[in-house]
């Protein structure tokens, strides 16, 4: 059998933490700048859950940004800019219920040529509730790199 079936752990990488768990209001959120190279793919997993303040339904989107670290004026990074598919779309997925799991896939050649670095945004949204909040957090799987990840 070909390792990559019996042991996929050693050709991709799940310590990434992108969203840290957190009850969160609503609003917008962004995760820390991942480096990605050398890496190719990438799994975006969220995990939804507890909802507090009993809010009718809610609406989590999570979506990507890149910028190139040293893109910028003498070599600081350069702007945030949302990533979006060969066909100008935005990458998106929307988590409406708890206790729950979704996940986006990413080839990492949407990024600009000149990004190296990803973050997760999340914009949060309820209906109802009082001071409602959400239970939510992300890993971002990477694979597809031309060496082993460590």
């Amino acid at each position: 059998m070909h390792p990559s079936l019996a042991n996929i752990g050693a050709y991709i990488k799940t310590n990434t933490l992108a969203l840290a768990p957190a009850a969160r209001a609503a609003g917008t959120v962004q995760g820390p700048a991942i480096d990605v190279p050398p890496f190719r793919s990438a799994v975006l997993a969220v995990a939804v859950g507890a909802a507090a303040g009993t809010p009718t339904s809610f609406t989590a989107t999570f979506t990507f940004e890149s910028r190139g670290s040293t893109a910028g004026d003498e070599g600081a990074p350069g702007p945030w800019a949302t990533v979006v598919d060969r066909d100008g779309q935005t990458l998106t997925v929307v988590a409406s219920s708890v206790d729950g799991a979704v996940e986006l896939d990413l080839d990492l050649s949407f990024m600009g040529d000149d990004h190296d670095q990803l973050r997760v945004k999340q914009v949060l949204a309820f209906t109802g509730g009082t001071t409602p909040t959400l239970l939510t957090g992300g890993v971002l799987v990477l694979g597809g790199s031309n060496r082993l990840p460590v």
